[in-house]
């Protein structure tokens, strides 16, 4: 009979699909500025060839080209990206290095996407809080350069990785791109 009941709950467990860990579960809000033409062809504007910034632009690219935008160039619209990382939480059980990465971390906004790296070893320790991930998008008019459509967003970082991360902030922006949203939960 036992054998029976594990062979059973093996088979539930087998059947159900894996809940995956969130990268960043979070929010993000937009404003459509002014419209962005269906089919219109956007490039990811990048800093430098940092291997983030590739895997970045790469992932926007591929999730841009699955809803009908061609992208690179020569566009019509360039997208960036911009954010900055602070562990949020109280001080509570903190050390000193917990409480300096808080109080650092917080001015780094910065569109080289540092902020996108791995979560610091120092931000996962009990007692600091989560880490939180704020950051903005633009999609700019390259012949006018004004901004059409921006967002903003604000996630909770798991220790998930910077591929997943990546993934799911291209995840949630693409799909609202040129839409006027509010608090959209990804």
């Amino acid at each position: 009979m036992r054998t029976a009941a594990l062979t059973l709950a093996a088979s539930l467990a087998l059947a159900m699909p894996a809940v995956a860990q969130q990268a960043c579960p979070g929010h993000i809000s937009s404003t459509a500025i002014s419209p962005v033409p269906a089919g219109t062809r956007i490039a990811v504007s990048l800093r430098d060839d940092s291997p983030s910034q590739v895997r970045l632009r790469d992932a926007v690219y591929a999730r841009l080209q699955r809803a009908g935008h061609p992208t690179g160039e020569p566009a019509a619209f360039t997208l960036s990206w911009r954010g900055s990382l602070g562990a949020g939480g109280g001080t509570t059980g903190a050390t000193r290095a917990d409480t300096m990465f808080n109080q650092q971390s917080r001015f780094q906004d910065s569109d080289d996407l540092g902020w996108m790296r791995d979560v610091p070893r120092t931000a996962r320790r009990p007692g600091v809080g989560p880490v939180r991930l704020t950051g903005s998008v633009e999609l700019r008019d390259i012949a006018t350069r004004r901004v059409v459509w921006t967002a903003v967003f604000s996630c909770d970082r798991q220790d998930t990785g910077e591929a997943a991360l990546i993934d799911t902030l291209a995840g949630a922006v693409v799909p609202i791109l040129g839409q006027t949203v509010a608090g959209r939960p990804f």
